[in-house]
């Protein structure tokens, strides 16, 4: 099965601000046009995320939830 991202960010059982400085830090491996996942645990990551990403002009391209864990795909 073909994975739908090029990395992936496993920020599970961390709380904010931590996973977006996971990702910020995730952001700077991809090429762009390339796809992160983040999965994280915290509620207050979607808002975070959402705020990161318009200002940095990258794109939240699909959201998902399972089991308490909210997934990210990002587009860089």
């Amino acid at each position: 099965m073909k994975k739908d991202y090029d990395k992936y960010v496993d920020a599970k059982g961390l709380k904010c601000p931590q996973p977006l400085l996971l990702l910020k830090l995730a952001i700077k491996e991809v090429d762009t046009d390339e796809i992160i996942l983040l999965e994280a645990t915290d509620p207050h990551t979607d808002l975070d995320v959402e705020v990161w990403c318009e200002r940095f002009n990258h794109k939240i391209i699909n959201t998902g939830y399972c089991e308490e864990n909210f997934k990210f795909w990002i587009k860089k």
